[in-house]
């Protein structure tokens, strides 16, 4: 273990008058700030003009236990010259104004989000926004909206994670590709993860907990994989997707988008309500073109359980106790039957949209599953 010895003279040291002493200055104003608090008769008398400069002085001097005859010598060298007093106070000025000013400042700049893009396979751009520090969390978010979804999350799991929301595809800032297909969406979260260092976590809700999974056959470097409700074994809703088209047409886009919720992801009316209120509906009324070629991709997509049961990746599966969909409830009994390494949580009295409603849970969940030590699994179920 490194020991640091106490020197027992000081003869030929300087004090740290200057500001690229601030360490050193800042000691001295501890040590004064201790002793201060002593009951020590003697430094209690010290009088007169330099009275002050004395008990600073002594203080700062007995920590090195100094001889009575040195602290004399030193007091005459130091507190009888105004101008060395002066700038000796002025240094310990320097290190409060730092700690108080720049220290704060260093860190709020360290605190901002930072927005990059990731190319993709087919040479799509992917916009990418992250914050905070430690192990990289990629969120994929739905079908609807962008990555700003999540960034109400941000402050709940920034201090654990450095969060990295993803605009998937033809969302938000990211770019887009005149073919489309379920298997662009995987390499895309592909890229994401792949440009992050290390193991990563991922995050996947609903479409985007499909391109989650599908990613994680793809890399390798998903640790852990967090799904909340991904439409595995959805119906075919081809028919519902061209009525919205009609509707889009007609200058109609919130009717199109209320259509998908209600008739496609089950949402009770209360809960689009709440979600009317929200920020992110005017980006979920904007965007809504974009659902209509989701709806036809997941339509033939097909959930392989065989495949799945593959997949040794630890997982946590998320739903609300009041989700209606039947095909969304498939879906998460399809994962605890077939995938070898999963565990799952149930939100009482939610349903698609937990994260908003009661995000201190959510994130609780999240972190608790991504962070522990061993995961909570058990095997499939037969």
């Amino acid at each position: 273990m490194l020991q640091t010895a106490r020197p027992s003279r000081l003869r030929g040291a300087r004090l740290p008058f200057g500001a690229e002493n601030l360490t050193a200055s800042g000691a001295v104003l501890l040590i004064f700030g201790i002793r201060s608090l002593r009951p020590n008769n003697s430094l209690r008398r010290e009088r007169g003009a330099a009275g002050f400069s004395n008990l600073f002085v002594r203080s700062w001097l007995e920590c090195y236990s100094l001889a009575p005859g040195e602290f004399d010598r030193w007091r005459l060298r130091l507190v009888k010259n105004e101008i060395m007093a002066s700038r000796f106070f002025l240094s310990i000025l320097w290190g409060v104004l730092l700690a108080t000013n720049s220290f704060p400042q260093a860190a709020a700049e360290a605190s901002k989000n930072s927005i990059t893009s990731v190319t993709s396979k087919d040479g799509t751009s992917i916009v990418v926004e992250c914050a905070g520090a430690g192990p990289s969390l990629v969120i994929v978010h739905g079908g609807t909206g962008d990555r700003s979804r999540w960034t109400p999350l941000f402050p709940l799991l920034a201090s654990r994670f450095t969060v990295c929301a993803m605009d998937r595809r033809g969302h938000g800032a990211s770019g887009d590709s005149p073919d489309y297909s379920l298997q662009k969406e995987a390499e895309d979260v592909v890229a994401v993860v792949n440009s992050r260092p290390g193991p990563v976590f991922v995050l996947g809700h609903s479409y985007g907990g499909v391109s989650a999974l599908e990613a994680a056959f793809l890399t390798n470097k998903i640790s852990r994989l967090v799904l909340y409700e991904p439409p595995l074994q959805d119906l075919d809703h081809t028919a519902v997707a061209a009525r919205m088209e009609s509707m889009i047409r007609a200058g109609d886009r919130e009717q199109a988008l209320v259509t998908f919720l209600r008739e496609i992801v089950m949402i009770s009316p209360s809960e689009i309500a709440q979600m009317k209120a929200r920020p992110s509906w005017s980006g979920r009324v904007a965007g809504v073109d974009v659902q209509i070629r989701e709806i036809r991709a997941l339509s033939g997509y097909r959930f392989d359980p065989k495949r799945t049961s593959t997949l040794k990746v630890p997982t946590l599966l998320l739903t609300g106790s009041r989700t209606a969909s039947p095909q969304l409830k498939k879906a998460i009994s399809g994962l605890l039957d077939s995938l070898p390494n999963r565990s799952l949580i149930v939100f009482e009295g939610q349903e698609h949209n937990a994260m908003d409603s009661i995000p201190e849970q959510f994130a609780a969940a999240v972190t608790n599953f991504l962070l522990s030590n061993k995961a909570r699994t058990t095997g499939p179920r037969r």
